[in-house]
């Protein structure tokens, strides 16, 4: 996986210390936190710096920048694609070309297959999942550390051969 990944309008690194605040700032408003599985509410800097610490050095971890402003994150952990962005970015697009090029080098760098998910009434990430394509496999009970309970996670794949079908 590369350090850093280029795409048309968006630059995905690894995060910096720096991040902390920006970061805060977009996940810590409820809005984006309810439709996240392990990040608490509210969100401090002291979480952020151990994200931070839990994920130094992984190359599926990475900062999405804009413009050179931190609008979100996009990684692939355990063979799970996940993503966030600020509420001011929704409905532009960087999700799905942060996903995308965040697949393309996962899967150029030989994996076979990719899972997601997203909270029930999620609609903008069923969305983006269904456009890079993904395909529904089951609906789970999962923990959502911002809302304090359980909530139905609806479960996706993306085989290699989906994806490079779709190329």
């Amino acid at each position: 996986m590369p350090e850093v990944i280029e795409t048309d309008r968006l630059s995905l690194r690894p995060y910096v210390a720096g991040d902390a605040e920006a970061i805060c700032k977009q996940i810590g408003n409820y809005r984006v936190s309810q439709w996240l599985t392990r990040v608490p509410h509210p969100y401090s800097t002291s979480d952020a710096h151990a994200f931070f610490d839990r994920n130094a050095g992984d190359p599926c971890v990475k900062a999405v920048i804009y413009r050179g402003h931190l609008i979100g994150c996009v990684s692939i952990l355990r063979n799970d694609l996940g993503y966030w962005f600020g509420i001011a970015h929704w409905g532009h697009g960087f999700a799905t070309e942060a996903a995308r090029a965040m697949l393309a080098a996962y899967f150029a760098a030989g994996q076979s297959g990719v899972g997601s998910g997203y909270l029930e009434g999620n609609t903008g990430s069923r969305n983006v999942l269904e456009k890079l394509g993904f395909a529904p496999t089951e609906i789970v009970s999962i923990y959502a550390a911002s809302r304090k309970c359980k909530v139905p996670n609806h479960r996706m794949t993306l085989t290699r051969e989906t994806w490079n079908a779709a190329a």
